[in-house]
């Protein structure tokens, strides 16, 4: 099946998802590294993801076999988060969002609720249960020591489904330019067309 309305669904659920507190709440890792990961997504998608200088951050979108793909360039200093859609009749453009000040990606923050240890992507990691506080779904996020979350595990249809899984992860600097605009991409707003599929983004 192609990339279409639910690959955007999928990218600003794991983009924006916002949490209380759990039970026996403790704070949540926080990441101490810049680093770069591959993951799998739902229906064989795969995500790649920078963390840079200042907490920017890079998330990109795919599906084996489909004609589009997504990109996110984040910056938290800022509270704003352009998305270049690469699909049909969106060439050369990004839109541009305000974040939410609850915004969330793989830098949680807040508390929660340790669970259990695990190994993902060959790195230990604890698990964390969260509380999505818009929709109520209980999350479980593998989170390693120094902060970078690996895995994500949430209800879909009333199943506990993986949504994110690392596959490997690489710490060190991050190239500033992945976190920049690209030549020739021009900035847009949100089509009002859209603005129903970006619930947990929009203010």
């Amino acid at each position: 099946m192609t990339m279409r309305w639910r690959d955007l669904a999928v990218f600003t659920f794991l983009a924006g998802m916002s949490f209380c507190e759990g039970l026996a709440a403790e704070p949540l890792p926080r990441p101490q590294v810049d680093f770069r990961l591959n993951a799998r997504t739902v229906e064989e998608g795969r995500m790649s993801l920078a963390r840079g200088a200042s907490g920017r951050m890079r998330v990109e979108l795919t599906r084996p076999g489909s004609f589009g793909s997504m990109t996110g360039l984040i910056d938290f200093m800022r509270n704003r988060m352009l998305m270049i859609v690469a699909f049909p009749g969106m060439e050369g453009r990004a839109v541009d969002l305000e974040l939410p000040a609850d915004f969330a990606l793989v830098d949680l923050g807040g508390e929660g609720t340790r669970t259990a240890s695990d190994t993902v992507a060959a790195e230990r990691c604890d698990v964390w249960r969260t509380q999505e506080k818009h929709s109520g779904t209980f999350i479980d996020s593998c989170i390693t020591p120094d902060g970078i979350t690996l895995r994500a595990v949430v209800d879909v249809n009333g199943k506990r489904t993986v949504v994110f899984e690392a596959l490997d992860v690489t710490r060190g600097e991050q190239d500033p330019a992945l976190f920049d605009l690209p030549k020739g991409v021009k900035v847009t707003k949100l089509p009002s067309s859209m603005k129903g599929l970006l619930p947990s983004l929009l203010p």
